[in-house]
């Protein structure tokens, strides 16, 4: 009968403690606490649309000749509002994009020894999609593919 009121009561402890033990994570760890700042949620990205380009061919002249071709597909994702405006200014688009990788070229900041940096093309072409569109309107410019093809 002892042994049987002894288990019970270490029972009714253990039960307890298993209790106390289960509201304090509650209260610690999943409720708000008024101490902490609450996160902000960053405003969702409005929607995009993308605008296909032609394919960009530049060609990498050396010190006599032309010593490789270097053709670039791009994608511009601009703003949804934007793209009707977007789609109207392919041309000048193109005419930036190629005017930039030319540039980029001339002045070596595209290039890691022969090959392409594609990230600083990204780059470039960012810039200059911006100055054609509207900073506000273009998101981002997807490089889909770069090839190189030596002569």
């Amino acid at each position: 009968m002892v042994k049987a009121l002894i288990v019970l009561v270490l029972g009714i402890v253990l039960l307890g403690g298993a209790s106390f033990g289960g509201w304090f994570v509650y209260q610690k760890y999943f409720t708000e606490q008024p101490d902490q700042p609450k996160k902000v949620e960053p405003p969702p990205k409005p929607p995009t649309a993308f605008v296909r380009l032609a394919p960009l061919v530049v060609p990498m002249i050396g010190p006599s000749r032309v010593e490789q071709f270097v053709t670039v597909v791009v994608a511009v994702e601009v703003v949804l509002d934007k793209q009707p405006m977007a789609q109207a200014n392919q041309p000048r688009l193109t005419d930036a994009f190629l005017t930039a990788l030319y540039g980029g070229i001339a002045d070596q900041s595209i290039l890691n020894g022969a090959l392409v940096n594609i990230p600083a093309v990204k780059a470039k072409l960012i810039e200059a999609a911006g100055k054609v569109i509207g900073k506000d309107a273009v998101q981002d410019v997807l490089v889909q593919a770069v090839t190189q093809r030596n002569l």
